[in-house]
């Protein structure tokens, strides 16, 4: 081996490990919050029971684990009693429907990865009711984003007439909320969710979505809810693998799992790349 070869693989040994090179610089996957306040969108009140918060996150993170249907169910049966018995004197009327939708979603997303797409498309119509009941006064930021997201399952479950009549409602009421609050996390991942994962035809754009994904990580230096960062890593991991990149798809679908080490989706694409 000439000396030159030899010195360029000692320079490129060195980059690789130190990442001082920019061309194999690990990007910043984002970080959790130090605390996470608000299970359905907003903030609760300061006297709100606090055990519902953490049964709804319990439940989040069971349905983000791929936990049993049937035991998500059954906690989605506890948090719904509590909501309806302890709270109701505490809660407002907008926040407890809210808490009913955000429990209803979950809850459906645990049955369509369980392939019981008739009890996902209840709960998640429950949970399109429960959100509009929760804007009952008015259209708000929270109250759309529970209705953007069991909408945007059901556009997927319910056929081609219910996602030619809906489907051009989701990408609408996202850049409302935008347009309302510019900072919007859970937003301007839906955003990016719509351009990473449908293919072109349906509007998909896996460059856009990377680029929309590196600025929301880049304005919230603060962190993201647990789900809220796996849902931006996992939807890196998409467009990079929808652009042939398997290095960097691998990448980030690993950093999804370091937060739900058994997530069907993300262990099922890291396998598919070869990752």
């Amino acid at each position: 081996m000439n000396s030159v070869r030899k010195a360029l693989l000692i320079l490129l040994y060195l980059a690789l490990v130190s990442g001082s090179s920019p061309l194999f610089a690990f990007p910043d996957t984002g970080r959790l919050l130090q605390t996470e306040n608000a299970p359905a969108g907003r903030v609760l009140p300061a006297d709100t029971d606090p055990t519902i918060s953490s049964a709804l996150y319990s439940l989040r993170d069971a349905v983000y684990m791929n936990a049993d249907p049937s035991l998500v169910e059954a906690r989605a049966a506890l948090i719904i009693q509590a909501i309806s018995d302890s709270s109701a004197r505490i809660l407002d009327e907008t926040d407890r429907q809210l808490l009913l939708a955000r429990t209803a979603f979950l809850a459906g997303r645990a049955f369509n990865e369980a392939g019981l797409k008739e009890k996902a498309i209840t709960s998640f119509e429950n949970a399109v009711d429960h959100a509009k009941a929760a804007m009952a006064s008015g259209e708000d930021v929270p109250g759309i984003m529970a209705l953007v997201r069991p909408l945007s399952e059901l556009c997927l479950l319910k056929g081609t007439a219910f996602l030619l009549s809906n489907g051009p409602l989701i990408p609408r009421y996202t850049r409302q909320v935008l347009d309302m609050d510019p900072r919007n996390r859970a937003a301007a991942i839906t955003f990016a969710s719509s351009k990473a994962y449908p293919p072109g035809i349906f509007g998909g754009n896996p460059k856009e979505a990377i680029a929309v994904l590196e600025k929301l990580i880049a304005e919230h230096p603060e962190g993201f809810e647990k789900d809220e960062l796996f849902d931006i890593r996992a939807c890196f991991g998409t467009a990079y693998a929808k652009l042939g990149d398997k290095a960097k798809a691998a990448l980030w679908f690993k950093a999804a799992l370091e937060l739900y080490p058994k997530n069907n989706y993300a262990l099922t694409e890291l396998e598919r790349i070869g990752g």
